[in-house]
């Protein structure tokens, strides 16, 4: 990558990363059911799903898309029915327990592994970044090597932000009414904006 690329890039990063998106609410939802420590497991998973998705985008597989466009919204039915089963699996988390004695084994990293591989704006952020700021002479390998570093420093801290801030919400609160109320509330804020998302890609 060219030096002057990694600041833009960088901050590309945590934009992209730190905007709302069906990983970010999935994120905010593991937080306020387990805690934040208890979501690390799930929150390292969505990390490296996107270290997956970097690594497609990078060898061209996503060229397949371009030959064969008819697979797109096949493709996004199946990955908005996976983020929306797992909003609700989250969201079924006991109200009458604190978030820290929720187990994490039901959402744990092999859940979060496959979040970004099911997330279209995953893919966005994959193909817009090694379009913009990689340099297309380099090994794809070096390029997608890059462009992990780049996620790790821009974008993993506020997926960490997301889960934390669901953390905080909850712990606030004791009711296990409105505990519940916010369970509701992320899950259906999660399930508008993968309809928003799907219906974009859908209707394009």
């Amino acid at each position: 990558m060219p030096i002057e690329n990694i600041i833009p890039a960088l901050i590309f990063a945590a934009v992209m990363s730190g905007t709302p998106g069906p990983a970010n609410m999935i994120l905010m939802a593991t937080g306020a059911k387990l805690g934040f420590r208890g979501a690390l497991p799930f929150t390292f998973g969505v990390q490296s799903g996107f270290f997956l998705v970097l690594a497609v985008a990078a060898f061209g597989i996503t060229n397949l898309l371009k030959e064969a466009p008819a697979l797109a919204p096949v493709i996004t039915v199946i990955s908005s029915c996976y983020l929306l089963y797992l909003a609700w699996k989250i969201a079924r988390s006991d109200p009458g327990k604190l978030s820290g004695e929720q187990s994490s084994d039901t959402v744990g990293y092999l859940n979060g592994l496959i979040v970004h591989p099911m997330n279209p704006k995953a893919w966005l952020m994959a193909t817009t970044v090694f379009a913009q700021f990689t340099n297309q002479a380099s090994p794809v390998l070096e390029q997608w090597a890059v462009m992990c570093v780049v996620f790790i420093i821009g974008g993993f801290p506020t997926n960490c932000m997301w889960s934390w801030g669901g953390a905080r919400i909850i712990s606030a609160i004791q009711s296990p009414q409105k505990r519940l109320i916010v369970n509701g509330v992320l899950a259906i804020s999660t399930v508008a904006i993968v309809a928003y998302m799907a219906a974009g890609q859908i209707l394009i």
